[in-house]
Order: C-alpha cells, then sequence, then structure tokens
C-alpha cells in the first residue's frame, strides 16, 4: 500500500532553507495515517536530505529512505506504509 500526497507546507530550518527532512517526516507521520514503513524519493530531493542531514538520511527517524528515480517530479516522493492489521515490526 503507498500513499502519494500533494507536497506538504514547507517549513523552515534555522539558515533559512527548506527544511525538506521535516516536511517528508510530517507527511510519513501524518495523524491518522498508517505507520510508514519506507520513504522513497527522486534522486535530487535524496541530494537536498544528503546535503541537511548526513549520511544518516538512510533512515530518517527509524524510516528507511531509498532513491526511486521513476517517481513523478512532483511531489518527487512517496511514502509506503505498514498493511492494516500489522504492526510496525512486520514491515520492517
Amino acid at each position: 500500500m503507498s500513499t502519494v500526497v500533494p507536497f506538504p507546507r514547507h517549513r523552515t530550518a534555522p539558515d533559512g532553507r527548506s527544511d525538506v527532512a521535516a516536511d517528508l517526516l510530517a507527511v510519513a507521520w501524518a495523524p491518522g495515517a498508517a505507520p510508514p514503513r519506507e520513504i522513497r524519493v527522486r534522486p535530487e530531493l535524496y541530494a537536498r536530505l544528503v546535503a541537511q542531514v548526513g549520511p544518516a538520511v538512510a533512515r530518517l527517524h527509524g524510516v528507511p529512505v531509498a532513491v526511486d528515480p521513476a517517481l513523478p517530479d512532483v511531489p518527487g516522493f512517496e511514502v509506503l506504509r505498514v498493511r492494516p492489521g500489522r504492526g510496525y515490526a512486520a514491515a520492517a
């Protein structure tokens, strides 16, 4: 099960740039949505995440991040969610 949603309202990091990691995590952990099991992002978005977060971007708050150049340009990411009735550990 995957969910593609409109890009969230941009958050701003202390340096004035868009806080891409916070935007993605806000969508991934949206209230009422199933927990995320993976976040897939376009290569250019991944590059921005690496610049912001560093090598730890491979797992944002415990959620694996994968590069997928086949995703559409907008929103540039996809959140794959745990299937209903399964715990988060079962999806890992």
